[in-house]
């Protein structure tokens, strides 16, 4: 039951502080206009995500539509803090994201890194990479990718997933709605710490991501991503819900708040089903227009 809880309460108090009752306003008008028989399809889907019960899951939809017209866009995020004396710590995090948009074609690339120790003990070690392309096909695309990743402190020593599936893009006639949608099959392989052994699953992959400007000016973006992985061949359910608010700051400069939660009713053994994250820092961003 908290896999259907949490994350619905986590998506409606989203809305509700970020936006008070603007989006709900405008996707009630959304709903009525032409074309609602496709904006149902989005709600109902974001529904079924949200009702489903891993930090395996990782968004890599975040930066879709930070600059939706650019040929090409980068950010990056990169954090060092660290104590000396009566604390002793350290941390180290590195996020990259970078899509390069053609007429028929587009290549994402997604990329982290965190290590940080306290006291001489290490208490985190994980890395991600993400590539993905996606292939204009009628209204959406067709998508391939692959992903490769750890979590040391999760008992995941690896995990590599191939996939493929079809995507929707949907943007408003004002541009102050987008919304993708996602659908899709992957074969994913994980080891876990102190483990030889492989297990093999193949899952189904749904995903909804929204963002929508908020305030007049349009220098903050907020945004919410939610994926849902049923497992085909093995059963289990895994499911996350990321929202998040970017504000320019600068042209190039963009300061982030992230909450994530993530659910998992079939994890290894010794790690918990449910994690609950938060994460602030500055990105930096480059883009291209299109020629």
């Amino acid at each position: 039951m908290n896999g259907l809880l949490i994350p619905a309460s986590f998506f409606i108090i989203s809305i509700f502080r970020c936006q008070k009752y603007m989006l709900g306003k405008r996707l009630l008008d959304y709903l009525r206009s032409d074309g609602g028989v496709f904006r149902y399809g989005l709600v109902l889907l974001l529904g079924l995500l949200l009702s489903s019960s891993a930090v395996a899951i990782v968004d890599v939809n975040g930066q879709y539509f930070a600059e939706p017209d650019a040929a090409l866009f980068s950010s990056i995020s990169l954090d060092f803090s660290g104590a000396s004396g009566n604390d002793q710590r350290s941390e180290v995090s590195i996020d990259s994201h970078s899509i390069w948009r053609r007429d028929r074609s587009t290549w994402l690339l997604i990329g982290s890194y965190q290590a940080a120790e306290s006291e001489g003990r290490d208490t985190a070690d994980n890395a991600f990479v993400h590539v993905r392309y996606v292939r204009k096909l009628g209204s959406g695309g067709l998508e391939f990718y692959a992903q490769g990743q750890r979590d040391r402190f999760q008992k995941l020593d690896s995990r590599r997933l191939f996939g493929l599936g079809y995507r929707v893009d949907w943007h408003s006639e004002q541009r102050d709605l987008d919304a993708l949608v996602g659908i899709g099959l992957m074969q994913e392989q994980e080891r876990f710490v102190e483990s030889t052994d492989r297990a093999e699953q193949v899952r189904a992959n749904l995903y909804l991501t929204l963002s929508l400007p908020l305030g007049l000016a349009g220098k903050t973006r907020w945004s919410m991503s939610a994926y849902a992985q049923p497992g085909l061949s093995g059963g289990g359910m895994r499911s996350i819900a990321v929202t998040k608010i970017a504000t320019k700051l600068t042209d190039k400069l963009s300061l982030e708040l992230s909450v994530a939660y993530d659910h998992d009713n079939k994890p290894a053994f010794g790690v918990n089903s449910e994690n609950f994250r938060y994460t602030s820092g500055l990105t930096y961003t480059f883009s291209r227009a299109k020629q």
